[in-house]
Formats: structure tokens, sequence, C-alpha cells
């Protein structure tokens, strides 16, 4: 069965009070723990405690402060992530909720994701957070989430990095498009931008109501905000969805897209790659080049970008900046995708990574990670097609074992 995750977002989010949540339905602590000095990330001294915020009984999180530092960027954290030694999900989930923090600030800053400086989401504790958080959605099998509206504290200020700024802050604010916001009365920051971010990485369509689904587990994280009339905290649900037989075309996440678009004739035909490239690691779920027939019978190219609605205007400026296009057009479209869940398996060539797509409970695709495969191709002298069939033979054996 899948595993479902519902957030009551009773007084906010926040990346500790969604650990805490996390451990408390379910997560061994230790275990998490261990998880995480074996990474190889950074050492941080945690702890949990239970409390009571407001007459609810919690778990409490928190990570000791990092002395002395450092101010790291995009680039630095998604190092210290791909060199740690994680679950293949767990890494790609706190890559995916980076990523999103990063083009967050870029499109608040008007620079690229490169250029984005991480000050209070650059610390150590905001790292582990994520990372525990993603750890601890691996060990639940979460494979989709819902949430309710997310309270706010309108025309409060914070103090940040930059000083004095309206809440949500500016880069949480686009981090919660398309979610519900409830005003609730208070000057204190109730979502964090680490918060918003796994948040929208779990949501990635918004808020939407619970599905039908068996409940196995609730937890509540509890954080230290004083708010009035409702306690500091996080609840989830963690629970079985009700496998319903799927209509003919039924995909397990139906959301909405926006496909932006250029004709070009006039770029040397180098520097597409690197626009694509920098499309890919700016957000783009996909990015095509289709030849065309143009004015004055030139030939030309149509760059095809999809992308979700919110990053519309991150991808635009990288399309505008790096190609000679004088305009990019866009239009709505819907998109169904496959769940999907990341494993690793083991193969007479070695471990390779995999995606498969599930349709509710069934496996309907499996993709090897083509560079692991090259990898192992290379080391054992063999061409590239038998690892790949190795792969996915061991992929598809996943599901017949109903793993």
């Amino acid at each position: 069965m899948s595993r479902h995750l519902h957030l009551d977002l009773v007084g906010g989010i926040a990346g500790d009070m969604s650990v805490a949540a996390l451990c408390d339905a379910g997560v061994d602590s230790q275990e998490l723990t261990t998880l995480l000095e074996r990474s190889g990330l950074p050492r941080a001294e945690l702890a949990w405690e239970r409390v009571w915020r407001g007459g609810i009984a919690g778990l409490a999180f928190n990570v000791g402060v990092e002395a002395d530092a450092p101010h790291r960027n995009w680039a630095d954290i998604r190092a210290l992530l791909e060199a740690a030694t994680l679950p293949e999900g767990a890494r790609q989930r706190a890559l995916e909720v980076f990523a999103l923090l990063a083009r967050a600030e870029a499109d608040t800053h008007g620079c690229s994701v490169d250029e984005v400086h991480f000050h209070e989401v650059g610390a150590l504790d905001s790292i582990v957070d994520i990372v525990a958080a993603s750890l601890a959605l691996d060990l639940l099998r979460v494979t989709s989430a819902s949430c309710s509206s997310v309270p706010v504290c309108p025309g409060a200020q914070g103090h940040m990095a930059h000083g004095e700024l309206p809440l949500p802050a500016p880069a949480t604010a686009r981090l919660l498009r398309g979610f519900t916001l409830r005003p609730i009365p208070g000057t204190l920051e109730t979502v964090t931008p680490t918060g918003a971010a796994l948040l929208a990485q779990l949501c990635p369509e918004g808020g939407s109501a619970m599905p039908e689904m068996r409940l196995l587990a609730t937890g509540t994280g509890l954080g230290t905000a004083e708010l009035s009339g409702r306690p500091n905290a996080l609840r989830v649900l963690l629970g079985e969805r009700v496998t319903q037989a799927p209509a003919p075309h039924e995909g397990t996440s139906d959301g909405h897209a926006v496909v932006l678009e250029a004709n070009i004739d006039d770029m040397d035909p180098r520097v597409f790659g690197e626009a694509c490239a920098l499309l890919f690691e700016a957000g783009a779920l996909d990015v095509a080049l289709l030849p065309l027939q143009m004015k004055k019978q030139r030939p030309g190219t149509l760059l095809q970008v999809v992308a979700r609605p919110e990053l519309e205007g991150v991808l635009t400026g990288v399309m505008l900046r790096e190609t000679t296009t004088l305009g990019v057009r866009s239009h709505d479209v819907r998109r169904t995708e496959l769940a999907r869940r990341f494993e690793t398996v083991r193969t007479p060539f070695g471990e390779i990574r995999l995606k498969r797509g599930f349709l509710g409970e069934q496996c309907l695709n499996v993709s090897p990670e083509y560079d692991d495969c090259a990898a192992r191709a290379r080391e054992h002298g063999v061409p590239v097609k038998e690892v790949l069939a190795a792969a996915l033979s061991a992929g598809f054996a996943l599901e017949s074992a109903g793993e």
C-alpha cells in the first residue's frame, strides 16, 4: 500500500517541527541520529525532548548552533549533499528542497541560482533539518502528501540578514504559491523558509484535502513560538491510501504546468547545450529542442520548456539571458505523472540507482540511472546495454517481490 502523509499546520511549519512530528509518528530518533552521523555531513549536537505547548503534548527537536558558521551558497550545499552517504531517495528529496529554496531566493533577488548566498538556511541546523526530514520521510516510506491551509501573521515583520521584512518572508511567500493562506492574529513567523520548502516539495501542487486512507500513526512536532489561541504545533497523519481501481489514464499526480517556448534561428547551435543545462538547473521539468522551418526558409529551433507555474519568471529569465530570442511565449497545460520511488539495486555489475514509476500500486516503468550503468560498464569492460538490462531486470524483480 502507498503511504500518504497529511500535514495539519495547526501553528505553522518549520524544519525542526517537521523532523519532530515525523519522529513522533514512528521514526526511531536513534536510527535517524546514526544515519546522520554516518552521512559525512558536518557533525551537530541533536536533541529530542517531549514537551507541552498550549495543553498539547508533542516532540521538540533541536540542532546545536554551529560555531563560526560559514555563509554557504547553493553550490556548497549541493556538493555537501552529493558527497554525503545517504539513501538515494532521501538525498534526492533534500536536493529538491534546497533547489526550491535556491530558486525562490534567486527569484527574490533577481539573480541566478548559483549566485544565491544562503544566510539563515545555509547554517548547519537548517541543513540537518532538511536532511533529517528527508531521511524520516524515507524511513516512513511516504509516497504522497497533502496539507491543510497555512497559518500566517499578515503584516508582521521579521528580522533577517537583509533587515526587517514583512512576513511571510519574500522567499517563503514564493514557496507558498498555490497554497491557501489562513490569517491568524500575532506578529510571529509561523512558516520558516525551511518549512515552506519542505511543504512545497511534498505538495508541489499546493495544499489539498486529505484523501481517504487507513490511519497508521500520528505525530506532533512543537516549535518554540508563543501564538495567540493556538499551540505552535505541526501534526502529521500517516496512513495507507484506500486503493481504488484507476481509470484508464488516471495517474497518481495531476496538476498544472506551464510550457515556455521560443523560436530561434540566429544562434550558434553550440550554445543550446549550455542553455538547456542551465534551465534544468533552475528547475525545469523538461527541456526539448525541435527543428523548425522559419521565415525566409531559414532552418530554426524551437526551445520548449515544461515547468511548474511558480518558476515561470525564473525560467523565462534564463531563456532571455542565455539565448538570442527577443521573446518567450507561454501557455498553461495539465500534467499527469506517475508516483516515483527511488531505489538502489544490486546487479552482477554492482549497485545501480533507479527510479520506478507507479500507477496506483502497479509499477509501470523502471528507469536506471544511465551514468551509473555507464560507470559499471567501463569497470567490467562490457557494453552499457548489458548493464541497463541487468538493472531493469533487478528493478522489476522488486515489484515481483512486493517491495
